[in-house]
């Protein structure tokens, strides 16, 4: 991923900048039948598909270098944790990166804010996330959970920890550095889609609104797995999609066609992607 891929959009400049590419399978997938969704993904014969996963760098008028969500780290998979090399080949390192909006808090979103010693690498970095999900990761657990959120919770612990004195918790409808937070409860209890707003058109960073895009447009009522809230997903999902294609808004998707934006458009029941080129 190149400078190449960047727009411009009012005073800001929008840069995708690829983490590498995400491992994974239509097992994953609720709500439709398997032939279905192996058609849709154009899965190989075990159901094994691959999505991109991409952050945003957003360069605004008064020197500020945001970043939306952090990737993946190195201890995932072998084809992810590309994020901070990709910034390098931009000209702009973590170290130049000043704020970062996250969408949530899964691990191809944050586990990238630290190092495998546990150390921050984004050192001069302040983090902003959405009230309800810093509320939900941070306070201790109202009953017994699952083994995977009991794991979950440990690692968002960690990779929140070098932040935590520079950790600001944005509300629903608050507004940081020409963003505003949207709530998009589901996926995880404070996903939160950000907006940009100028006088020459608005983008909206969705995180993962949808995340398997080849299915998931098509047919919008498909959830994962990875969702906390199946329900609240979809019907987030919903209301998004057709925010997005009725007010003409650009995308940038995180597991979207790269480079991740693009409009969307309405297909028969469903939705397109249409990626800027």
């Amino acid at each position: 991923m190149t400078a190449a891929a960047s727009i411009e959009l009012g005073q800001f400049r929008i840069t995708p900048v690829s983490d590498g590419t995400l491992a994974t399978s239509i097992d994953v997938v609720l709500g439709l039948d398997r032939p279905v969704a192996q058609n849709l993904a154009s899965a190989d014969p075990t159901g094994g598909i691959t999505i991109p996963v991409t952050s945003f760098l957003v360069q605004g008028p008064d020197g500020a270098n945001v970043l939306i969500d952090a990737g993946s780290g190195t201890q995932m998979q072998a084809t992810l944790g590309r994020l901070p090399d990709q910034l390098r080949a931009l000209g702009v390192g973590p170290e130049a990166i000043t704020h970062i909006l996250l969408t949530h808090v899964h691990p191809d979103h944050a586990n990238g804010l630290i190092d495998e010693a546990g150390a921050a690498i984004f050192p001069n970095a302040e983090l902003l996330i959405s009230t309800d999900e810093a509320d939900f990761w941070q306070r201790a657990p109202r009953g017994p959970e699952p083994p995977n959120l009991v794991r979950q919770r440990a690692r968002n612990t960690r990779n929140l920890a070098p932040y935590l004195d520079r950790l600001r918790r944005v509300p629903d409808g608050g507004q940081a550095l020409g963003f505003t937070a949207m709530l998009t409860p589901g996926h995880t209890p404070g996903h939160t889609c950000w907006r940009l707003d100028t006088p020459s058109g608005s983008l909206l960073s969705w995180g993962d609104i949808v995340h398997i895009a080849s299915i998931q447009l098509a047919r919008p009522d498909a959830g994962v797995t990875y969702d906390l809230d199946a329900e609240r997903a979809r019907a987030a999902r919903a209301r998004i999609l057709d925010m997005v294609a009725t007010d003409r808004l650009l995308v940038a998707g995180a597991h979207v066609t790269e480079p991740g934006l693009g409009a969307i458009t309405r297909a028969g029941t469903g939705y397109r992607f249409e990626p800027i080129v």
